[in-house]
């Protein structure tokens, strides 16, 4: 029998202390959100060693085995890394991991890391698209950011995003908001990104995206409609990316990487 058969209700959820009663959750999930609260808020950094399996089950009263699989979820997704013998650490400040939504790669197949230019940020009253894409009320605020993406100094993606100004406080005035935005969001402004859910559609450039991207209009573009969400599953951004890939492609990998 493996280690999380022990102390488990009838109902297949472990008991002992590890939050609320009223959470009815399973217990790896509760210490997996507290693990990424930990790490979102900045007291556990990027390449810090973390305590070991048996340390972190005695913290939150529950098996080893719940302690494995709640760090196992955050190895996969890519939150942490592990190595037999040398410990738990959180994922280190790695240009693949900075990049690590950024879906396009070049002919070569390696994954496209672009610069950023003619970056401009504002505060608005939110849409209703922006309100129902990011959850907001009716008088909500969000930061709009509009960029062109450049590979090698060739224009090939012109962006817009939009975040809710609440969660994202000055991040307008910033005088220069980096080309990793995600990275930035974790380290500047306590938001983790855990997930995007994209999608797809062909469309022909109109004369604006034509003149950033000096493409012709009527140009085939890929159009990436993206919604990123934070580690509390809450959706946090909206983007569109209007992409020009020529001898690049968007790469999706679906279930175990």
């Amino acid at each position: 029998m493996s280690d999380d058969s022990h102390g488990r209700d009838e109902d297949g959820r472990e008991g002992g202390g590890c939050s609320d009663h009223d959470d009815d959750r399973p217990k790896y999930a509760q210490v997996r959100d507290a693990i990424l609260e930990r790490i979102r808020s900045g007291v556990w950094t990027q390449g810090q060693l973390i305590p070991s399996e048996p340390q972190i089950a005695a913290e939150f009263g529950v098996s080893p085995g719940t302690a494995r699989r709640a760090l196992e979820s955050l190895v996969k997704d890519h939150v942490l890394s592990r190595r037999h013998g040398a410990g738990t650490w959180v994922q280190g400040d790695t240009l693949a991991e900075r990049y690590r939504f950024f879906s396009i790669f070049g002919k070569d197949n390696v994954r496209i890391t672009p610069d950023s230019r003619d970056v401009k940020a504002m505060i608005a009253r939110a849409n209703s698209r922006e309100r129902s894409t990011l959850n907001l009320e009716k008088k909500a605020l969000v930061i709009r950011i509009s960029r062109t993406r450049t590979c090698n100094g060739r224009p090939f993606i012109a962006e817009n995003l939009s975040v809710p100004e609440a969660l994202f406080r000055n991040m307008a005035d910033e005088p220069q908001l980096p080309d990793a935005l995600y990275d930035h969001y974790q380290k500047a402004h306590k938001v983790l990104i855990m997930a995007t859910a994209d999608r797809l559609n062909a469309v022909a450039a109109d004369a604006a995206t034509a003149e950033k991207l000096r493409v012709k209009i009527g140009a085939p573009l890929l159009k990436v409609d993206r919604i990123a969400y934070a580690s509390d599953k809450q959706p946090v951004e909206w983007r569109v990316l209007l992409c020009h890939l020529k001898n690049a492609h968007y790469l999706a990998h679906m279930g175990q990487s």
